[in-house]
């Protein structure tokens, strides 16, 4: 154990490697390479929503209420009686 708290000492980079693996650096290299495209889509999603509400309304459908849940009329009486 001695051997280890020595080895652990010496070469602490070498150690968080061996203890963490590359996955934190190869998540955040990804987060901060994914981030700007994140927001820059966003941004470009928000734009078009705003450009479609503008051109067709809000809602956007006439079978669409304001949350965006699809409501269908009831089906018209053809003749039947309720029994």
């Amino acid at each position: 154990m001695k051997d280890l708290l020595e080895f652990m000492g010496e070469h602490p980079v070498l150690t968080w490697f061996l203890a963490w693996g590359l996955w934190p650096i190869c998540t955040a290299i990804a987060t901060i390479v994914a981030t700007p495209f994140r927001y820059a889509f966003l941004a470009y999603n928000r734009r078009l929503r705003h450009l479609n509400i503008r051109a067709h309304g809000w809602p956007t459908s006439p079978l669409m209420d304001a949350d965006g849940d699809v409501v269908h009329p009831p089906a018209p009486n053809q003749g039947r009686e309720d029994t």
